[in-house]
């Protein structure tokens, strides 16, 4: 008799099928761990992202500058006003237009039309008959409540070589706007109102 032997060989199917299962578990879990990572980093970030600054502010010679408390508005409003009166009232007849010019950054922009206009005058007038001007304000007043500001000295007028002597006596209206590098304070002058 002859035998008839028959070889069972079992499936490829279900090993390919257990081997694709563990690899989707091995996967799983590598993305479940990726996900917790990027969640980590995120909020690790968000924290960093809103801590104050560290700032390390040194001086010119290297030395490290003490936090200081901000200046008093009267004191900012002062600096700006001195500012602005050296350049609006201190010219003579061959620096006029640009002192007047340099001037006009401390001006609003509402009231930069008729300043400009008056400034034409006083340019023409100093260059026609050689006029120089001096001022020397003594005390400036500051009314943060209306947003004057009382300018009381002596005022040196030299025309044609003749120098006369007179007092001064000025109010300035201003208002707070955008600071820049020219005019830092933010100081502009609305109107200005000169009493005798």
């Amino acid at each position: 008799m002859g035998t008839n032997a028959i070889e069972l060989r079992s499936s490829l199917f279900p090993i390919m099928l257990s081997d694709l299962a563990h690899s989707n578990q091995f996967l799983k879990i590598f993305s479940l761990i990726s996900l917790i990572l990027v969640i980590m980093s995120f909020l690790v970030l968000f924290l960093e992202i809103n801590k104050d600054p560290i700032l390390l502010t040194l001086n010119s010679e290297g030395k490290v500058l003490e936090k200081s408390q901000l200046p008093k508005p009267e004191v900012m409003i002062r600096e700006a006003i001195n500012h602005y009166l050296e350049k609006r009232y201190n010219w003579n007849s061959t620096d006029v237009q640009k002192k007047l010019k340099d001037s006009s950054v401390f001006v609003s922009q509402g009231s930069l039309k008729a300043f400009s206009e008056a400034m034409t005058n006083v340019t023409r007038f100093s260059i026609d008959k050689q006029v120089a001007q001096k001022i020397y304000p003594s005390n400036i007043e500051i009314n943060l409540k209306n947003g004057t500001a009382l300018i009381t000295g002596d005022r040196l007028t030299t025309i044609q070589g003749l120098t006369a002597a007179g007092s001064l006596k000025l109010v300035l209206s201003f208002e707070n706007g955008p600071r820049t590098p020219l005019n830092p304070w933010g100081i502009y002058i609305i109107k200005e109102k000169e009493e005798l």
